[in-house]
């Protein structure tokens, strides 16, 4: 082609987007309502995606943070055990610490540490409604890696340290029970339930239990934190199955035992299942909304494009070919499919940022992953499919412009 050949193409290509444009502005209520189809379909891929994706990702982040292949607790407190773990709520079950040595018997086991777990108040006795959690240093292999990995000083008695979102009311010291304690420091976020928990040692534990707040409150009951045991995190020798782990230390206890062990998958099982629940339900909302989207969209430009065969066989008259007649159309389709699909992922962004909180406790998500990467990457995934389903729902107007005669188009004969 020459110069002047490429030039005329240019400008009838600019044309032909303009007139798409154009068109657009004069039938405002027509093109916001296929724009509304879009947003919609926008906005729900965005928001299910969080939504399905936070839950998945916090749920492996905490199996993997535990570091734990079964979980010994009281029987009738497992729900309660994901719950703490998963979501971070208080609790403050225990059982007697002589049913550590009869687990510990089982040869299989490679590491096990024990934890205790107290609640703290919501009240002017306490810095804040936290969870208290006490380890054992010598046997933890869940909290001190971290510390030992940024060169953090081990725990003493006397001293906590802070998960990532516990803020103390002043520096270097926090309240439990009307008792200061030292803070150490804080641990790394993590994205669980341990970002919202406060770390200290048994002898830390006994303190706040020996504390004159806490014996008001509780009136010596359960005062003595070397008998008590919340958890016992079990790590099984390499090669070993966990589940036949568990089964073994169910079997080796008698029938007066009041725990239970468990693997961390069984544990987790309700939350996994909830997860995929929803992820289920997610998809089918996505796929009928898809659906009637596409339907909605293909029946809006063929009833458009047939009240507008007159205008195109101007167009076709005066020189504009059919492919151009036919690229009006799918420019028509691909900026309602951008203008929606923007419009739509960014106000599902809005949302989740300005009601993050009320989402989470309602849908018992312990995290939302709101980073800007993660949004960008995401709303851009839902900008090609809302530009692609515009694409697609006006290809068949577009096909038939452009095959349609000349004579016909004139007499603004139906397509």
């Amino acid at each position: 082609k020459t110069a002047s050949d490429k030039k005329r193409g240019y400008e009838m290509k600019f044309v032909t987007e303009q007139m798409a444009v154009k068109n657009l502005r004069r039938r405002p209520v027509r093109t916001w309502c296929m724009i509304f189809f879009v947003f919609m379909l926008s906005a729900a891929l965005f928001l299910s995606s969080v939504l399905v994706e936070s839950m998945q990702g916090s749920l492996q982040k905490t199996v993997d943070r535990m570091g734990a292949d079964v979980i010994v607790v009281p029987e009738e407190y497992e729900r309660e055990m994901a719950d703490s773990l998963f979501l971070g709520e208080l609790c403050d079950f225990t059982f007697d610490s002589r049913w550590v040595d009869t687990v510990l018997s089982i040869e299989e086991i490679e590491q096990a540490t024990p934890q205790l777990y107290m609640a703290s108040l919501a009240a002017s006795c306490c810095s804040t409604e936290t969870q208290l959690i006490a380890i054992d240093p010598e046997t933890d292999f869940i909290i001190t890696p971290w510390l030992e990995e940024n060169d953090l000083p081990p725990l003493q008695e006397g001293q906590m340290y802070l998960g990532y979102n516990v803020a103390p009311a002043e520096p270097g010291k926090i309240t439990f029970f009307n008792e200061d304690y030292e803070v150490l420091g804080k641990l790394e976020q993590t994205g669980t339930s341990y970002d919202t928990c406060v770390f200290m040692t048994w002898d830390t534990a006994q303190q706040i239990m020996d504390s004159e707040q806490w014996q008001l409150i509780f009136r010596g009951e359960n005062d003595d934190a070397d008998s008590m045991v919340s958890s016992l995190m079990i790590r099984v020798k390499e090669g070993e199955d966990p589940k036949a782990v568990a089964r073994e230390i169910n079997y080796s206890l008698d029938d007066s035992a009041p725990i239970s062990a468990y693997t961390t998958n069984g544990i987790f099982s309700g939350v996994t299942d909830s997860v995929q629940s929803m992820s289920s339900y997610s998809t089918i909302l996505l796929v009928v909304m898809l659906v009637l989207v596409v339907a909605a969209l293909m029946s809006v430009f063929t009833i458009t494009i047939n009240e507008r065969t007159e205008e195109f066989g101007i167009l076709a008259s005066l020189g504009v070919s059919s492919g151009k007649l036919g690229g009006i159309v799918l420019t028509e389709g691909a900026v309602i499919g951008l203008v929606g699909g923007v419009l739509g992922a960014a106000f599902a962004a809005v949302a989740l940022l300005i009601f993050a909180d009320p989402i989470m406790v309602k849908l018992q998500i312990p995290q939302l992953d709101t980073s800007l990467p993660y949004l960008l990457a995401l709303g851009g995934i839902c900008l090609a499919l809302s530009v692609a389903v515009s694409l697609l729902t006006s290809l068949y107007s577009a096909w038939k412009i452009s095959r349609t005669r000349l004579d016909n188009l004139i007499k603004g004969e139906e397509l």
